[in-house]
């Protein structure tokens, strides 16, 4: 459980003390593929930091269309928003793989930001990261289409030292990107079909090779 704390984003930085602090008011639970960790408006007593497998954080929509807030893996932590939210969780979760996560209790956690001003920093530095990332979220939605989103996505994934015709190799399924992206399957398989089409990129299995990086980066708006 330590070790989870420590490689987190989160808490990498405290001092050992701290992270026994921390350590007191955390627990572990082991959940399994496609399991829902909790639904929007459930009671939020607890945050999340991820040990191993990956999480979806999700809002579905009155009409069943579900829209992907975040996928948290290793290292991340989710729900944080739960310490502040009047005692709901403001969206849902569901492990994407077979899962390992520290659940830290919400009231005994925020008796801990009231001790320790370095872990109350973390925090707010954390929250401000998510903030910026729903915004971007909010603003490819609403005035971008599904091809820029895509494109954008995989320019987002390639390294700076992946040269002219980088390889990606996509790690989410078909559904889980279309969520992401804020659409369906079908939508983004046709965006998908367009790109290979226009020759910016060829796709064999999970595997994604750039054919023409400045199109792409073109059509992802930059």
């Amino acid at each position: 459980m330590r070790h989870i704390l420590a490689s987190s984003q989160l808490f990498s930085q405290l001092d050992e003390h701290a992270l026994n602090e921390v350590a007191s008011a955390t627990t572990l639970r082991t959940v399994e593929r496609n399991e829902l960790i909790f639904f929007e408006g459930d009671r939020a007593n607890a945050f999340y930091i991820v040990g191993k497998g990956k999480v979806k954080v999700y809002k579905m929509s009155p009409d069943g269309k579900e829209q992907i807030l975040m996928i948290a893996s290793k290292g991340d932590s989710f729900a944080e928003a739960a310490l502040f939210s009047g005692g709901k969780f403001p969206a849902s979760a569901q492990a994407l793989e077979d899962s390992q996560l520290a659940v830290i209790n919400r009231e005994r956690f925020v008796a801990l930001l009231a001790k320790d001003p370095d872990l109350a920093a973390n925090l707010i530095a954390r929250l401000s990261t998510l903030l910026r990332r729903l915004t971007a979220l909010v603003e490819e939605l609403s005035l971008t289409d599904v091809t820029t989103r895509l494109a954008h996505h995989l320019v987002t994934l390639i390294k700076p030292d992946d040269g002219p015709n980088p390889r990606i190799t996509l790690s989410e399924k078909k559904a889980v990107m279309a969520s992401m992206l804020g659409t369906i399957p079908e939508t983004f398989s046709r965006s998908l079909a367009r790109l290979m089409r226009e020759k910016v990129i060829s796709v064999e299995g999970p595997v994604v090779q750039v054919l023409d990086l400045k199109k792409l980066k073109e059509l992802a708006g930059e």
